[in-house]
């Protein structure tokens, strides 16, 4: 990034009262808890100061990318010449009768324990997930039979540079995706509609998810979930009958307890996971004749390295 720009954007950001970050880096702001250093990262408060300052980055003609608690991403160990826009603080939501409204940056984990102090149902799976509201609409995240698709009712999102509200049919919602991830639109927040419930029996599902979750699940590893899937096979039973569990790339692996998770295990590398991923989409290609989608955001990864079937060049 040229310094005359970088300037502006630092005095800009000041005027907004942006918090702004000069020594960040994407090993920790992702799962993984891999990646190279960011030019500049910023932390909006408010969905205002969100708008003002993605429209400013545009304005700069400065490349950025949006991260929540980065845990559906990937990204490159080379140092990021650009803008990381954190969302995390913005955090705030308000549950009435059966709808919650949250913005982009609200823990899924605490709005799932509100939802449930309130009796609300449907939004179970929210308290297994590691994100924000806004990642996992991206992603149209879920897990146990439940997904953001089932509750999203509207989206309230920054379209070139106009917020605009969307009806979640407007939103292509599919497995592990949507709308959004084929756009350069903004999701600022979202709208859901829960089902009438009680607390006890709210509370008592997400423990059974949680406890599914602890005994099927490398918890104990930095991760950023399956790192692959398909529209309609389970990919971790295929990667495990291939015998990839324990399969191991520099300081990450193929889980040993679920076979759909690549793990940090020994200060990974992004290019070690990498590389693995790479590895089970070929071998998936090759003896089922599936083309198995990424699921991790690949982020700043040069356009060879885009191509998971591409040989690596020593």
């Amino acid at each position: 990034m040229e310094q005359v720009v970088l300037d502006k954007l630092i005095a800009e950001t000041k005027r907004y009262k942006v918090d702004l970050r000069l020594d960040a880096s994407f090993d920790k702001l992702t799962t993984f808890g891999t990646g190279g250093k960011i030019a500049v990262a910023l932390f909006p408060d408010t969905e205002r100061k969100l708008v003002k300052t993605i429209r400013l980055i545009d304005r700069l003609g400065v490349k950025y990318v949006l991260l929540g608690r980065g845990s559906n991403v990937l990204a490159s160990d080379d140092p990021f010449d650009g803008v990381a826009v954190v969302t995390t603080k913005l955090n705030r939501f308000v549950i009435r009768r059966k709808t919650a409204v949250a913005q982009c940056g609200v823990s899924t984990v605490a709005l799932a324990s509100a939802l449930a102090m309130q009796g609300l149902g449907g939004g179970e799976f929210l308290a297994c997930l590691p994100a924000t509201v806004g990642g996992a609409t991206v992603g149209n995240a879920g897990c146990f039979g439940q997904d953001v698709k089932g509750i999203a009712r509207s989206v309230t999102v920054l379209k070139n540079g106009q917020v605009r509200r969307l009806k979640a049919v407007d939103c292509r919602f599919a497995k592990r995706d949507s709308v959004f991830k084929h756009s350069d639109m903004t999701v600022l927040s979202v709208k859901f509609a829960l089902q009438p419930s009680t607390e006890e029996a709210v509370r008592k599902r997400i423990a059974e998810m949680r406890a599914q979750k602890a005994a099927s699940q490398p918890l104990e590893y930095r991760s950023a979930g399956c790192v692959l899937f398909h529209d309609s096979v389970a990919l971790s039973r295929l990667i495990d009958e291939m015998g990839f569990k324990g399969y191991r790339v520099g300081g990450a692996e193929v889980s040993t307890k679920h076979a759909g998770f690549v793990v940090n295990i020994d200060k990974s590398t992004s290019l070690d996971i990498y590389l693995i991923i790479r590895r089970l989409r070929r071998a998936l290609l090759d003896r089922y004749g599936i083309t198995a989608k990424t699921e991790v955001r690949l982020i700043n990864f040069k356009e060879e390295k885009n191509d998971l079937f591409a040989e690596r060049k020593e």
